[in-house]
């Protein structure tokens, strides 16, 4: 008789949340770079971390768009095993269609959560301003919900408008659990 492997992969799940939820983890920015693709439709005034204490850091993004209204982003999540390879998830959605119905959408619901206390995201579609995240520091609470396991990772996020990609903002963190500091 076969076992069915998807109790199995529940309680993989479920012991990783419990991992990661009962650790002092630490999630750290390591690298950010953003992009645009063509300059007559984007241009980031502001990308960059900046140091504010002693192993803080935050994020500061201003991206200006020329051309609104912003429809499409695409997530893409990499862990590095010699060399960045595609893990976990790789989600393109419409975001006047997130902002309807967030639970139809639980990784963006996931990474709106922290964003939203930071930036310029929170209102309705259409979408047609500017983006502004300011003095953005990751802590264990923000991500506490994602099973992550320890290792340094990229977030790339690309945006797009009537079905052409363009610009991408690229996040690079460390998940460090606390066990073997």
């Amino acid at each position: 008789m076969r076992v069915p492997s998807i109790p199995i992969r529940v309680l993989r799940f479920v012991a990783m949340i419990l991992i990661l939820d009962c650790s002092d983890g630490l999630f750290k920015f390591k690298n950010f770079k953003c992009k645009c693709f063509e300059k007559s439709y984007c241009e980031f005034a502001k990308c960059e971390l900046k140091i504010l204490g002693r192993g803080i850091v935050a994020l500061n993004v201003h991206l200006q768009g020329k051309q609104l209204p912003m429809k499409r982003v695409k997530v893409t999540t990499f862990r590095r095993f010699n060399g960045y390879r595609p893990s976990f998830y790789n989600i393109s959605v419409d975001i006047c269609d997130f902002f309807k119905h967030k639970k139809r959408f639980p990784f963006f619901n996931l990474m709106y959560d922290p964003l939203r206390n930071f930036s310029n995201f929170n209102h309705s579609c259409p979408y047609n301003h500017d983006i502004i995240i300011n003095r953005m520091v990751l802590n264990d609470q923000m991500l506490n919900k994602l099973p992550v396991p320890m290792g340094f990772y990229k977030l790339l996020i690309v945006i797009a408008t009537e079905g052409i990609w363009r610009g991408e903002i690229e996040f690079f963190f460390e998940v460090n659990l606390g066990y073997d500091r």
